[in-house]
């Protein structure tokens, strides 16, 4: 349950919350294939105590799953996803195959995919079996498919997704599809 929060941010009442997205909901606003969306998910009283501007803080594709942010200040969400802020990322996932030390090393590169480079700050095999490796990954910026590109790339394919952390705040024990106001306090705001 959320109660209204009394948060201020530059005089301003500011919400941030945490949401576990599902798997099989999109990150918008609209969707013309009227498929859930992580609005959807929002708490009815914190929609219209905010007029219903709730901005996302960077996405997960509809297939992804895990802690996705959402605040009603742009000052947060802008400061929170931009690539010089180099706010870390953390995700579980599962990828088809076996990786070994050198695609680890392999995975760190800069790659040119389309326009724009893309890499891996680091990752960690948690767990192998003959079908499959669960690595933690880290990025400091997120950009649309980032994960899945770059293993594309080195010949893989990633079975499953999960952001347990964006900054600060972790996913913790949040049940799927359910929602927690966080303490926008513990980002470093000062240059905003």
């Amino acid at each position: 349950m959320i109660k209204k929060t009394q948060n201020l941010y530059n005089g301003k009442e500011t919400i941030l919350i945490g949401l576990n997205k599902p798997r099989g909901v999109i990150c918008s606003h609209k969707d013309d294939k009227n498929r859930i969306k992580i609005y959807d998910l929002i708490p009815k009283n914190i929609l219209r105590d905010f007029k219903g501007k709730m901005h996302s803080v960077g996405r997960l594709d509809f297939n992804s799953q895990g802690l996705i942010l959402l605040t009603n200040n742009t000052k947060i969400k802008f400061f929170l996803e931009k690539p010089s802020s180099k706010i870390i990322r953390v995700y579980k996932v599962k990828i088809q195959g076996l990786i070994h030390n050198n695609n680890i090393k392999e995975s760190k590169k800069k790659f040119l995919i389309g326009n724009e480079y893309y890499s891996i700050k680091s990752m960690t095999i948690l767990k192998k079996t003959k079908s499959y490796s669960w690595m933690l990954i880290k990025l400091d910026e997120g950009k649309n498919q980032h994960i899945r590109k770059v293993f594309k790339k080195i010949g893989y394919s990633v079975n499953k997704l999960i952001r347990i952390q964006y900054g600060p705040y972790k996913i913790g024990s949040l049940e799927t599809g359910k929602t927690k106001i966080l303490n926008f306090n513990k980002l470093k705001l000062a240059n905003l």
